[in-house]
C-alpha cells in the first residue's frame, strides 16, 4: 500500500482530484450558471482542447497542402502535356518548312530547265553509321525512276539512283566510291571530275580529280556539272573547293571539295528522269 501511494499513478490521480476540487470552488464563487462539476470538468480539460485544437488546425493545413500539392501535380501535367504538343507542332513547322523550301527551290530549277522532268521522294530509309550516307526513297519503277537517274535537293547534286524496285530506289551520293561526276569549276571554267573516298568521305569531302598541274582553281571555288556523259544534266551544284595540292606521282593537281549539302540532314529529294542530252 505505501508502493502505492508513493507510486505515478497515485500522484496523476491526486493532481486531477486536486484540479476537480479546484474547480468546483471557481464556480461555486462565480455567478455562471453552470454546474460546478462542468466547471471543473472544463477547468481541467482546457488544455487539452487547446493542444487538440492546434493539432486539428495542423491536420486541416496539411490536408490544404495536400489538395494543393495535388493541384499543383495537375497544373504539372496540363503543362507537360501543352509543352509536348508544342514540340510536334514545332517539329510539324520544320517539316514543313524545309519542304517549302525544297520545292521552292525546285520550281526554281524547273523554270530555268523546262526539259527537265522530275519525281518528288521521300526519305525512307537511311544508315547513320553509313560514312557513304547512302539511303532510300520511296519512289520507283512504277514512278518512272530508273539507274543512273540523278537524284537532287534544290540546285545542288546529291547522288544517283543504283538499284530500283516497284516502288522504291537506293541512291548512292557523292560520298561513295564509284560515284564520279563530271564537273567544272565556274570561274576558271577547268574540265575536271570527282571521286570518293573512304577517308575523305569521314570528313565530309571528296576528290577534285583531273586537274592541270598549272591549274588556277583555287579555295572557295564552286565546282558544277558539266553534262559530259549524259547522265548528270549541266549546272548542277556540287560544292565548293576547300583546297588544292599538287599530285607527287604525275604531272596533274587535285582538290577537295567539300559538297554544300549534307544527305544526312535532308528528308526529300527530287528525281531527274529525264532531261536533253540525256543517255539513251
Amino acid at each position: 500500500m505505501r508502493q502505492f501511494f508513493s507510486s505515478v499513478k497515485f500522484k496523476i490521480i491526486l493532481s486531477v482530484f486536486a484540479a476537480l476540487l479546484l474547480g468546483i470552488f471557481i464556480a461555486a464563487v462565480s455567478d455562471s450558471g453552470t454546474s460546478p462539476l462542468s466547471t471543473a470538468l472544463e477547468t481541467v480539460m482546457q488544455p487539452l482542447t487547446v493542444v487538440s485544437r492546434i493539432v486539428q488546425n495542423k491536420l486541416d493545413g496539411f490536408r490544404a497542402d495536400f489538395r494543393s500539392a495535388g493541384y499543383y501535380r495537375e497544373e504539372v501535367l496540363s503543362l507537360e502535356d501543352e509543352v509536348a504538343s508544342l514540340k510536334e507542332q514545332q517539329v510539324d513547322y520544320e517539316k514543313i518548312r524545309n519542304k517549302l523550301s525544297s520545292y521552292e527551290s525546285f520550281l526554281e530549277v524547273k523554270s530555268e530547265n523546262p526539259d527537265y522532268a522530275f519525281v518528288p521522294a521521300r526519305i525512307i530509309l537511311r544508315d547513320a553509321s553509313d560514312v557513304f550516307r547512302c539511303f532510300t526513297v520511296n519512289k520507283g519503277l512504277s514512278d518512272g525512276v530508273q539507274v543512273n537517274d540523278p537524284v537532287i535537293y534544290g540546285k545542288n547534286l546529291v547522288g544517283v539512283v543504283k538499284e530500283v524496285n516497284e516502288k522504291s530506289a537506293l541512291v548512292h551520293t557523292l560520298f561513295t566510291p564509284g560515284v564520279s561526276v563530271s564537273v567544272y569549276e565556274i570561274r576558271t571554267r577547268e574540265d575536271c571530275y570527282t571521286e570518293a573516298e573512304t577517308g575523305l568521305s569521314l570528313t565530309g569531302m571528296i576528290r577534285l580529280a583531273g586537274l592541270s598541274r598549272t591549274t588556277t582553281v583555287s579555295p572557295g571555288g564552286v565546282v558544277c556539272t558539266s553534262g559530259i556523259g549524259g547522265i548528270y544534266p549541266r549546272d548542277l551544284i556540287v560544292g565548293t573547293v576547300t583546297d588544292v595540292a599538287e599530285n607527287e606521282t604525275d604531272a596533274s593537281a587535285y582538290g577537295l571539295i567539300t559538297p554544300d549539302v549534307d544527305p544526312m540532314q535532308i528528308t526529300d529529294v527530287f528525281i531527274i528522269t529525264d532531261f536533253d542530252g540525256k543517255a539513251g
